[in-house]
C-alpha cells in the first residue's frame, strides 16, 4: 500500500493541496485586514457593522457616566468577535498555521513509512524535497503578508481615535456642553466656508471650462471656415479647369473645321484643274489628227513637188507654213 502511495505520487499531491489550502487562507485573512485597517483609519464614517458597535458602545458607556478605564483591553475584547464567513478570524489564523503544521509533519512522516517499507531512496528524497518546498512556499507567503503588522495598525487606528478622540469628545459634551456647542458651531462655519470657497473654485473652474470650449468651438469654427475656402478654391480651379479644356476643345472642333473646308477647297480646285486637265486633253487630242493630217499633206506634197520645185518656191511654201502654224 506504501508503495502504491509513493507509485502514484498521493503524499505529493497531498503536499500541493495543503500549500494551495494554506496559500488561499492567508490571502483571505490578508483582504481581511486590509479591509479593517482602512475602515479602522476612518472609524468616524465607518460602515463597518463591528467597528460601528464598538463605537456606539464606547460612547454609550460615556453618556451613562460609566466611562471606559482600559481602553486597550476594550479594542482587544471587540477585534476578537469579529467574524468573517461565520468564523472567527482567530479560528481562520490557527487552522493557517495548523495547515503549516501538518506540511511539516507529514515530510518525516512519510520519509521513516519508506525507510520501513523498503522505499527507493530516490522516491523517499523526491517527496521530502518536494513537502519542503511547499512549507517554504507557505512560510513566505506568510512573511511576505505580515499579518501581525496589519492587526496592530487595526489596534493603533481605534485606539487613537477612541482615546484621542471620542473620549475627549464625550468628556467635554459631561463637563462643558456649552463650550463644546461654540466649538461645534465654530467648526460648522468654517466648513461652510471652506464649502464656499469649494464652491467658487467650482464655479471658476466651471467658467474656465467654459471658455476654454468657447475657444475651442471657435477654434474649430475657424478650421471649418478654412476647410470650406479650400473646397471653395479646389471648386473654381476646377471649374477654371474644366472651362479651358472646353475652350481647347471648341479650338481643336474649329481647327478641325478649318481643315476640313481647306480639304474641301483643295479637292474642288485638284478636281477643277483635273477637268481642265482632261479637257485640254480632250481639245489637243481633237487638234492632233488634223495637224497630222497637214503636215502629211504637206509632206506628200512636197515629195510631188519637190522634184520640180525651185528654190524661191520651196521658201515661199516654208513662208506660208510657218504663218500657218503661227
Amino acid at each position: 500500500m506504501i508503495q502504491n502511495i509513493y507509485n502514484d505520487n498521493i503524499i505529493i499531491y497531498v503536499f500541493a493541496g495543503l500549500c494551495g489550502l494554506g496559500i488561499t487562507v492567508r490571502f483571505i485573512l490578508d483582504m481581511v485586514y486590509i479591509y479593517l485597517v482602512k475602515e479602522s483609519d476612518r472609524l468616524g464614517t465607518t460602515n463597518n457593522k463591528l467597528l460601528k458597535h464598538m463605537k456606539m458602545k464606547f460612547e454609550t458607556c460615556y453618556k451613562l457616566n460609566i466611562g471606559v478605564n482600559n481602553v486597550d483591553t476594550f479594542v482587544d475584547k471587540s477585534l476578537t468577535k469579529y467574524k468573517f464567513c461565520g468564523i472567527l478570524l482567530s479560528t481562520w489564523e490557527n487552522f493557517s498555521g495548523q495547515v503549516l503544521l501538518l506540511s511539516f509533519l507529514i515530510i518525516p512522516v512519510s520519509a521513516i513509512f519508506g525507510v520501513v517499507f523498503d522505499i527507493s531512496r530516490e522516491q523517499i528524497l523526491y517527496t521530502g524535497a518536494v513537502g519542503v518546498l511547499a512549507c517554504a512556499a507557505l512560510v513566505l507567503v506568510d512573511k511576505m503578508i505580515n499579518l501581525s503588522v496589519k492587526k496592530q495598525m487595526i489596534r493603533l487606528n481605534l485606539l487613537d481615535y477612541l482615546e484621542n478622540f471620542c473620549k475627549v469628545r464625550l468628556e467635554h459634551e459631561v463637563s462643558q456642553p456649552e463650550k463644546l456647542e461654540q466649538f461645534r458651531k465654530e467648526y460648522l462655519a468654517v466648513i461652510s466656508t471652506k464649502q464656499n470657497d469649494k464652491k467658487s473654485e467650482s464655479d471658476k473652474r466651471e467658467e474656465i471650462n467654459r471658455r476654454k470650449e468657447a475657444r475651442k468651438r471657435k477654434q474649430e469654427e475657424r478650421r471649418l471656415q478654412a476647410l470650406k475656402r479650400e473646397e471653395e478654391l479646389k471648386r473654381l480651379e476646377e471649374a477654371r479647369r474644366e472651362e479651358e479644356k472646353r475652350k481647347l476643345e471648341e479650338r481643336k472642333l474649329l481647327a478641325a473645321k478649318r481643315r476640313e473646308e481647306e480639304l474641301k477647297k483643295l479637292q474642288e480646285e485638284r478636281e477643277k484643274q483635273r477637268q481642265n486637265y482632261m479637257k485640254k486633253k480632250e481639245k489637243d487630242e481633237k487638234e492632233s489628227p488634223i495637224l497630222q493630217s497637214i503636215e502629211e499633206a504637206a509632206a506628200h506634197r512636197e515629195e510631188s513637188i519637190s522634184p520640180v520645185m525651185s528654190s524661191e518656191e520651196e521658201k515661199l511654201v516654208e513662208d506660208v507654213l510657218r504663218e500657218f502654224f503661227a
